[in-house]
């Protein structure tokens, strides 16, 4: 499906496609059920040929579900199906939609499929469905890439941002920013096409504070692609302190396995080794490292530079000390290498006897050997999470190629800013502000080539 490049406002296609495709919609494996989608103009007239019920497809109305059999080509029944009939251009996708709902597992969905493409249907390409309702005008093309965004999403919070972004809320919040422009851009051009007739001339102090304005905008939601990444991959917590404090035990007790093994002998632990956690919706990525000590040997000469390296990297801190004995000089050297970091530091062992009064030290007593404390440490790793992603009442960009096209948009509006304010010309002005038009019309799918399309539907999973 190839396509040129589309014009502000207007989906253009090379010609409609007539075939009509076909892929198995849930993922391989053992599971109750198994649903095999169908889209395109042929959708119901295939699905006829393979079902045997008490009503034919073509005959249900829209929105219709019938129950029969799938049957071979020798009219022998393969499985028991639930059909649902969704016709164009009411469905998801604008065409005629048929969903079959079969029995799970390997066989039965493969089987079903099989018989839809000796009938007619084409295997769908990765993506395709969510690709024709672009095509369709069904959604806009950030709305169709949230639909990989919630598929890929890893925690509740992950999770509503894409949702909001399939809602539309991105797309209204880059409409505001085109409709600012684009008004703009007609009085400018206006202003250079007609210049020996009476027209509005261009309110220069206006277009002034209209650009700062936009450029404003933009930049919050570049602000808030940070927050989207952290959303989108987690953020990176580094376990740290002296040999033989508990960092592993700790460890484990927090992504709730036996990811590492914890011993008595001081400096078990040699690499960073990393497990996911999720807390209050948000998705932490616990980094385990060796004890912070001066090196006895080569190995841990490198354990050691891994664990700086991976207090570089991180976005957080937990600081493990020893509660039951007395602060150390290697204890204030771990906390000034981690001074720069959002931090929960904790005393772990609080099982045993304190050896002095830690009562002046801003901490949390923990045990990882009887699991005390770890509600609180969870609170606290979650309150700095919170408080790095930011608030979450805004549009967050999750994606790369928004936030790339966007940064883009803004170089060209601050570029149109300052030919304004050294008096170039008129032409010099419409040409950057005609250019992050056309930035901000490649996130929403208003101006898009088909290389693009095609990379961006090639990442998701066939059948959606």
């Amino acid at each position: 499906m190839k396509r040129d490049t589309v014009e502000r406002g207007v989906v253009e296609r090379d010609a409609v496609e007539s075939d009509t495709i076909a892929a198995v919609a849930t993922p391989p494996g053992v599971g109750a059920l198994g649903i095999v989608r169908m889209s395109g103009n042929a959708a119901t007239a295939i699905c006829d040929k393979i079902f045997r019920g008490k009503q034919t497809p073509s005959q249900a109305q829209d929105r219709s579900i019938l129950f029969g059999e799938v049957v071979g080509a020798d009219r022998a029944c393969i499985d028991q199906v639930l059909v649902l009939v969704m016709r164009g251009p009411g469905s998801v996708t604008g065409e005629d939609v048929i969903e079959i709902t079969c029995h799970g597992g390997l066989l039965a969905p493969r089987l079903l499929l099989r018989r839809l493409v000796e009938e007619g249907a084409r295997p769908a390409e990765p993506g395709e469905f969510t690709k024709r309702a672009f095509l369709n005008g069904k959604m806009d093309l950030a709305q169709a890439e949230a639909v990989e965004e919630v598929i890929r999403a890893s925690s509740d919070k992950a999770l509503q941002v894409a949702l909001r972004q399939l809602k539309g809320g991105l797309s209204r919040e880059l409409e505001g920013l085109e409709r600012i422009l684009f008004e703009w851009l007609a009085t400018i051009e206006a202003n250079i096409d007609f210049v020996d007739e009476e027209v509005e001339a261009v309110d220069l102090v206006g277009l002034a504070g209209a650009l700062d304005g936009v450029a404003h905008k933009i930049g919050n939601l570049l602000r808030a692609h940070r927050s989207g990444k952290y959303l989108k991959e987690g953020l990176d917590v580094v376990v740290v302190g002296k040999p033989n404090v508990g960092k592993s035990s700790l460890f484990n007790r927090l992504v709730g396995k036996d990811r590492v093994i914890v011993s008595e002998v001081a400096g078990t632990t040699r690499d960073v080794v990393d497990d996911l956690v999720c807390v209050d919706g948000l998705v932490l990525r616990i980094h385990d490292t060796a004890g912070m000590r001066r090196a006895s040997d080569v190995i841990e000469e490198e354990a050691v530079r891994r664990t700086k390296d991976a207090i570089g990297e991180a976005d957080l801190a937990l600081v493990v000390l020893d509660g039951s004995g007395a602060l150390e000089p290697e204890d204030c050297e771990i906390m000034a290498e981690v001074s720069a970091k959002p931090k929960v530091i904790v005393a772990n062992k609080s099982d045993l006897p304190a050896a002095q009064d830690w009562a002046g030290e801003q901490h949390l007593r923990v045990s990882a050997l009887k699991g005390w404390g770890l509600p609180e440490l969870m609170e606290g790793l979650a309150g700095l999470a919170r408080a790095k992603i930011g608030d979450l009442g805004y549009e967050i960009v999750v994606n790369e190629r928004h936030a790339g096209r966007l940064r883009d948009a803004l170089a060209a509006v601050d570029r149109a800013g300052g030919s304004l304010q050294d008096r170039l010309p008129l032409e010099c002005i419409a040409s950057d502000v005609r250019y992050s038009l056309d930035c901000l019309g490649e996130i929403t799918g208003k101006k898009v080539t088909s290389e693009i399309l095609d990379a961006i539907f090639s990442r998701f999973c066939i059948g959606k």
